[in-house]
């Protein structure tokens, strides 16, 4: 008999790419330089954007076991 785990199916994000993207969002923040501020939100955007598309390798991993 297979015996599914009770968890749920939903991934988890990336922790990585979490904490990329919050760098990226503090050193807009701390920068002077209009452009370098626009850039750094999109490429903080796109992180935030990869860590829910990448699961996080902290995530279990689901397997049937038989019994």
């Amino acid at each position: 008999m297979l015996r599914k785990s009770s968890q749920s199916n939903a991934k988890e994000p990336s922790f990585f790419y979490l904490m990329m993207a919050e760098s990226c969002f503090q050193r807009a923040a701390k920068t002077r330089h209009p452009n370098a501020r626009g850039a750094l939100r999109d490429i903080g955007r796109r992180y935030l954007a990869e860590a829910s598309d990448v699961g996080s390798t902290l995530e279990p991993q689901l397997r049937a076991t038989a019994h």
